[in-house]
């Protein structure tokens, strides 16, 4: 049997991690919103215009940023908003744009909340404005329609211009929320496989405009302002100007998504309630979306979070939930839309479902496919705890298996684990199923974890470091999830302490092959989590991903905290 370790750095003992079993969104439709509704402190009320772009016509066409405005507009109006705009597709010409962005100003009142999203195509061109950007170029929004041609040239929007706005908002007494899930930068955190799926991210190609005909609406007093010049505005990018983001795979949702319009929508639900005070701090927004957005893009996206200068991040209220009708102001209630044209709202995942919840959802099979398309290879694979699926390569698998290099590669076309023979398939296909349902279970107030010093690609014998975030005064659970399903325990490990002394917990560690890729998991709770250690110690060093998940989903209490992160490495 092939072995799994990570030198510890802290500690003589060899480390490997593995879970197993798949749970899905659709399993936990029932966790709805018990009855809450999204309110804004002092008495103001909910306002949005939500755009969301796939339908490009003359640039590369994106495949989750309408599901993502759908998804954002169906959570805000569940939770008890009314005046709700969603453009999509063509709706959001330049147009359309400026029509409903100039009559939000107009309705909006002091201490309302003004939401602004947008999922789409962004990129960068050189300033307009002389000396206003440290990099000389100016972020930019793609509207359907651009192309780089007189007309064409009209359809977009400047990012100065949503300064202009954001600001004529704060003008008029309003608290701003803007979430940008696009790109604009060309880099990367990590690399993708060539064998894997190509992947789909949210940024074209440098371009050059033959006539630019666009008026903007911005000054050239707008053109030097930035997020810090705002009073009461709170900003989440997908990821910095340097790094692209890309469209990812959500577990139980159909398609792609941006990982960033999905955590927000959950946080407006509800999850970024940390401490169920009723009231979302900008510091709980930011952290919940953070983590949750690292998780489900496997750590290629670190956001981007900017709070006004002036605001106090761990008081300061963005939105807070209620319970009851909302008061809703006259002549601010949109048409109804039609049954059949409804956004369909997100089923809900619970951190700890009712055990009989759970059953069915081992079912859930697991797509393989072979990097050539042979099906033959995977005759006379046997399946251990979960079922698996053999397709084609381009039928979306979850995991593929390269006969040539017995390599296996994830649907993030990252390499799960090198060199593995077809009898040991079983296990990874558990482990596959292991990691579907962690990325469910981690969505309400996720933990907070993460690898240093980045997220890139590490090398045999690189060191590296596991971080463990707010954790003071609770018990710690940590554990890694090997590339071949193999589960090992990393802490607490002999006189451990059971309740930690400090704010974070960091753990040295040198790669080691097999290489591929490790998952660490950590779970955090106010009491000691007895049962859950005694079944990490039974299963320790065993490919058992699939009994771990169910015991995970039994004994984790209820105020548990779920994060993972993973560790990808390479000869």
């Amino acid at each position: 049997m092939r072995s799994f370790r990570l030198a510890m750095m802290s500690r003589c003992a060899a480390a490997v991690i593995a879970l197993g079993c798949c749970t899905t969104i659709a399993a936990a439709q029932g966790s709805a919103n018990n009855g809450l509704r999204l309110g804004v402190p002092e008495g103001g009320v909910v306002r949005a215009l939500i755009i969301g772009i796939d339908a490009y016509r003359n640039v590369r066409p994106l495949k989750g940023a309408v599901a993502d405005a759908r998804d954002i507009e169906s959570s805000l109006r569940r939770m008890g908003a009314r005046d709700v705009i969603a453009l999509i597709d063509d709706e959001a010409d330049r147009a359309g744009f400026l029509r409903e962005i100039d009559g939000l100003v107009t309705r909006t009142r002091p201490n309302d909340l003004v939401i602004l999203s947008i999922a789409g195509h962004g990129t960068q061109e050189p300033e307009r404005v002389k000396g206003s950007e440290p990099d000389g170029m100016d972020n930019v929004f793609l509207l359907p329609g651009f192309e780089p041609t007189a007309v064409g040239s009209q359809q977009r929007v400047l990012g100065k211009e949503f300064n202009h706005f954001i600001k004529q908002l704060e003008l008029r007494g309003a608290r701003v929320l803007f979430i940008a899930d696009t790109c604009h930068g060309g880099g990367m955190a990590r690399e993708v496989d060539p064998r894997g799926e190509e992947m789909s991210f949210r940024q074209v190609p440098s371009y050059r405009l033959t006539s630019d005909t666009l008026k903007p609406v911005s000054t050239t007093a707008d053109a030097f302002t930035t997020e810090l010049d705002f009073d009461r505005t709170d900003f989440l990018a997908a990821v910095d100007r340097k790094t692209k983001s890309p469209e990812v795979s959500i577990p139980g949702i159909a398609g792609l998504r941006g990982a960033l319009s999905y955590a927000v929508a959950r946080a407006i639900e509800g999850d970024a309630d940390s401490n169920a005070d009723g009231r979302v701090t900008v510091k709980e927004l930011f952290t919940t979306v953070r983590q949750m957005v690292y998780q489900l893009s496997n750590q290629r996206q670190n956001i981007v979070t900017v709070s006004s200068p002036s605001r106090t991040i761990d008081t300061d209220v963005v939105f807070q939930l209620t319970r009851g009708v909302n008061v809703i102001e006259a002549n601010t209630t949109p048409p109804a839309i039609p049954p059949q044209l409804q956004p369909q709202a997100p089923n809900r995942p619970q951190a700890t479902p009712a055990p009989n919840a759970q059953a069915n959802r081992v079912d859930r099979p697991i797509k393989i496919a072979a990097l050539d398309g042979n099906a033959a290879h995977f005759q006379g694979l046997t399946q251990r705890d979960v079922p698996f699926q053999v397709v084609t390569p381009g039928d979306n698998p979850d995991i593929i298996w390269d006969p040539a290099t017995r390599d296996v590669i994830d649907a993030y076309s990252d390499v799960v684990a090198y060199r593995v023979d077809k009898a040991e398939l079983a296990s990874v296909i558990d482990r596959a199923a292991a990691i579907r349902e962690l990325k469910m279970m981690w969505t309400k107030d996720p933990q907070v974890i993460k690898i240093g010093p980045d997220n890139s690609l590490h090398r045999n014998d690189q060191l590296v470091q596991i971080e463990v975030n707010n954790i003071k005064s609770r018990s710690m659970i940590l554990f890694n999830i090997a590339g071949d399903g193999t589960v090992q325990l990393l802490y607490p490990m002999g006189s451990d302490l059971a309740s930690m002394p400090t704010e974070d917990y960091r753990l040295p560690l040198r790669v080691r092959e097999p290489f591929g890729h490790d998952q660490l998991v950590a779970i955090t709770s106010d009491k000691r989590m007895n049962e859950l250690e005694q079944v990490l110690l039974q299963l320790n060093k065993r490919r058992a991903s699939a009994q771990m998940i169910k015991m995970l989903q039994r004994y984790a209490p209820r105020d548990a905290r779920i994060g993972s992160a993973g560790l990808y490495t390479a000869p």
